[in-house]
């Protein structure tokens, strides 16, 4: 299967998984995208012992627990709410 396939199969898959631990568009769509990219980066190493949607969601998962975790300080959108930023060490 072409890495395009995947993509094209998976994508919603994956942006709902991180959007229901993250509550945030935002968060689910970086996600989403980094997923992606280790993925492709990686598809060499998928042995097909587990489903492509298990797998990609454990990426996901890997890539979404630093950043739930990441201690950072507020800052001031010009709508002046203080807003957490999503990613830490980018």
């Amino acid at each position: 299967m072409e890495f395009e396939q995947v993509y094209d199969l998976y994508f919603r898959d994956v942006y709902r998984y991180i959007l229901k631990l993250s509550g945030s568009e935002h968060v689910a769509e970086e996600i989403t995208s980094d997923t992606f990219f280790k993925a492709l980066r990686s598809i060499g190493k998928f042995r097909g012992s587990c489903d492509m949607r298990v797998w990609l969601c454990q990426i996901a998962k890997n890539c979404y627990s630093p950043v739930k975790s990441c201690p950072l300080p507020l800052t001031r959108t010009r709508s002046s709410a203080p807003v957490k930023p999503a990613f830490c060490g980018r």
